[in-house]
């Protein structure tokens, strides 16, 4: 109820959706950063991480909470952009193609829970080039967000070697993403087994949710009414 039609059409995303699907604009789609807003709020969250592309959504989160506690009472927290460093990043899709997005290309975007052969294959059909032709170019965004990938999971001997071999023209990307989905996956595959076991485990599942429940039985109860 505090959030307004205009705002909402504004937000980037939205317009973004609309000019992909014209013909499925739907309330949902038009109302997402409202439920995200409510996601956040809800459990009085300070900081969020977030990447640079959820910045706009989360700046009307702060709007919202700040519109409800100048009518009702301080009640939310501003939410706030956690990040280890002093920009939020925006991380680029395996094709070159916008961001990494569970809803855009699902074969351009790495999963926590895909098997390390699918990681292999989706590393594999990143986007490359020839290379470079002239000593010390500059990357074009699709190989820089292959070495970001790198710097993220690859020993530092191993991205300086790459890098010297982008610097002086005698770079083979297949050789570099070989190596990227071998350390992707063993960076990936410990998460996913870790996942598996938790959700397997039917009996460590139902004591944190029955100590969750004992901890916040008036939560639980006042959601079941709302929904």
């Amino acid at each position: 109820m505090l959030a307004y039609k205009g705002e909402l059409e504004k937000t980037t995303t939205f317009k973004d959706k609309v000019r992909l699907q014209p013909e499925n604009v739907n309330a949902g789609l038009l109302t997402y950063p409202v439920l995200q807003a409510a996601d956040i709020i809800l459990h009085r969250a300070k900081y969020v991480p977030v990447g640079k592309d959820q910045e706009q959504h989360l700046e009307m989160a702060r709007n919202f909470a700040n519109r409800f506690n100048h009518r009702y009472g301080d009640v939310f927290p501003e939410p706030h952009a956690f990040n280890y460093g002093d920009e939020l990043v925006k991380v680029p899709s395996l094709d070159g193609a916008g961001k990494m997005s569970k809803s855009e290309n699902q074969y351009a975007t790495l999963y926590l829970s895909d098997s390390d052969e699918l990681i292999r294959k989706k590393v594999m059909k990143a986007k490359t080039d020839s290379g470079p032709t002239e000593p010390n170019s500059s990357k074009p965004d699709y190989i820089e967000n292959i070495f970001l990938l790198m710097n993220l999971v690859s020993n530092a001997d191993v991205v300086q070697k790459f890098e010297a071999d982008f610097s002086n023209c005698t770079i083979r990307y297949g050789d570099m993403k070989k190596q990227l989905a071998e350390d992707m996956v063993t960076f990936i595959s410990p998460i996913r087994e870790k996942a598996e076991n938790i959700r397997n485990d039917e009996k460590y599942l139902k004591e944190v949710m029955e100590k969750r429940r004992r901890k916040k039985p008036g939560i639980v109860l006042q959601l079941r009414c709302n929904w």
